[in-house]
């Protein structure tokens, strides 16, 4: 190609489309982009799987999910529930109780309680750098209390506080006044949070059997029938623990990620009480009369003649 050729092809490139370059004073600068410019300034198409996320979802409750119980609180990022309570291992004269209970009041839909306990605290929120605290504040509290039995007494009645589900319960009858002494401790704790106290005047029981909604007054029509088959059960099982070791102290905190109950994420937590003594779990009421206490609520006995089955922990 000629060299005059060549400079007509240049100047007929230059002329080309719509550059104004020729209108700008100064040297000629390239305007083509590079490889790696074309790369970076490509816009990336968003997935479809991604652009279906919903970012902050609001959690809903369903209670559906967990047998028609309402949450009475958000589950919140960060928020952990808890509370303290005394843990009570069930046995046969339990269940018979229970399946007892069921069977004589079929016109409510009566569920088992997943795990037997005494509330010391109402159920709070918790924020996750407060567990700890939380936790080293409860051992200050507790280091002057000795460990102690609480017998139950007649079943009553107990309905929440938001009158969403009632339950059927175990009166705590001896042994009163030490877990009140514990109670007004943890208040004092969850006083330091600007938590939620506890009930002024506590009546405390263990709950075995709930149901949705406020049926306290349907309930109450059988307690009369149901106290009896409960005396009945404690003759029959007269060697089972009518009673309560308060000898740990557990609480457990909670977060739900998720509707369902099987996503909950949980900690559970104890503490010990001190004692030097031993005591004799076959220290318990032979008989209704000595286990219902009726001439004093808070009087403690724990003597008994004739026990055949006898255990010992030493604490």
């Amino acid at each position: 190609m000629s060299k005059t050729n060549s400079l007509q092809l240049l100047a007929e490139y230059g002329d080309d489309g719509q550059s104004s370059d020729d209108d700008v004073p100064g040297p000629r600068v390239s305007t083509k982009r590079t490889f790696k410019e074309d790369t970076f300034n490509t816009r990336l198409l968003v997935p479809d799987s991604i652009k279906k996320l919903k970012v902050n979802q609001a959690w809903i409750d369903v209670p559906a999910d967990h047998q028609g119980r309402l949450r009475t609180f958000e589950h919140e990022r960060g928020n952990w529930a808890t509370f303290a309570y005394i843990n009570y291992e069930g046995h046969e004269g339990i269940r018979h109780l229970i399946e007892s209970i069921i069977n004589s009041v079929p016109v409510v839909s009566m569920n088992e309680v997943d795990d037997f306990h005494i509330s010391l605290t109402k159920t709070v929120i918790l924020k996750h750098h407060w567990i700890f605290p939380f936790v080293n504040s409860l051992k200050e509290k507790i280091i002057h209390h000795k460990r102690f039995v609480a017998a139950f007494g007649d079943l009553k009645v107990y309905c929440n506080e938001e009158k969403s589900r009632t339950f059927i319960g175990l009166e705590i009858v001896n042994g009163y006044n030490r877990l009140l002494s514990l109670v007004k401790d943890f208040d004092n704790c969850l006083a330091e949070f600007q938590l939620p106290q506890f009930y002024d005047d506590p009546s405390f029981h263990m709950s075995i059997l709930w149901c949705v909604g406020d049926m306290e007054a349907k309930l109450n029509e059988y307690m009369p029938l149901l106290n009896k088959r409960l005396h009945d059960i404690m003759e029959d099982y007269l060697n089972e623990n009518w009673c309560v070791l308060a000898n740990c102290i557990y609480w457990t905190t909670f977060m739900l990620s998720g509707r369902h109950d099987a996503e909950r994420v949980q900690r559970r937590h104890f503490l010990q009480i001190a004692s030097s003594r031993t005591i004799n779990l076959a220290e318990k009421p032979q008989s209704k009369r000595h286990l219902l206490l009726k001439n004093d609520r808070h009087r403690e006995k724990r003597h008994v003649k004739g026990s055949a089955h006898t255990s010992h922990l030493t604490i």
